[in-house]
């Protein structure tokens, strides 16, 4: 867990909350493995994409210089769910709330690493739900839904997880 808030302004706690997020974002990306089939071609970038309001905006873009691996990052902000189908690890924002079982229902034969930050999401056939615990931010881990996904969660990202379903 990490600390979220800091003595500064309500706006720069937010600020250094959203930095953590991408920072979780990139270490999911690279303590989940997707299967290789979730790959057409070893060059083929590594796609984390945000459905719905951006609320983690320019710090998200820190980690598109970044690899996976071999693979590149490719940042995308998708728009529309089915536009969600090709990416790998998909940041669901909480605008999303209201659309959560659409979004499932659309991308229950897709294999990608679902996140969010919306109450019950891990519960709700998400893989990651980000959670505050006082003023640190931690995560919960559905390791069932990971499973029939076939993605394979690293244990010491495991042991970090606050909760695991």
């Amino acid at each position: 867990m990490l600390p979220v808030s800091t003595a500064g302004t309500q706006e720069t706690a937010v600020a250094v909350e959203y930095k953590i997020k991408a920072a979780f974002l990139l270490n999911f990306t690279k303590f989940i493995k997707l299967p290789e089939e979730s790959f057409t071609g070893e060059d083929q970038p590594y796609k984390v994409c945000v459905l719905g309001r951006n609320p983690i905006g320019s710090a998200l873009t820190a980690i598109e210089s970044r690899t996976v691996g071999n693979r590149k990052i490719n940042l995308q902000i998708v728009d529309d769910v089915q536009q969600a189908g090709s990416c790998h690890l998909l940041f669901i924002s909480s605008s999303e709330k209201n659309n959560l079982i659409n979004i499932h229902e659309t991308l229950v034969d897709h294999t990608i690493i679902m996140v969010s930050d919306i109450e019950g999401f891990a519960g709700s056939r998400g893989i990651v739900e980000f959670v505050a615990r006082g003023d640190k931010l931690a995560f919960k881990i559905n390791l069932s839904r990971a499973r029939e996904q076939g993605l394979e969660i690293n244990s010491a990202l495991l042991n970090l997880a606050t909760e695991i379903l």
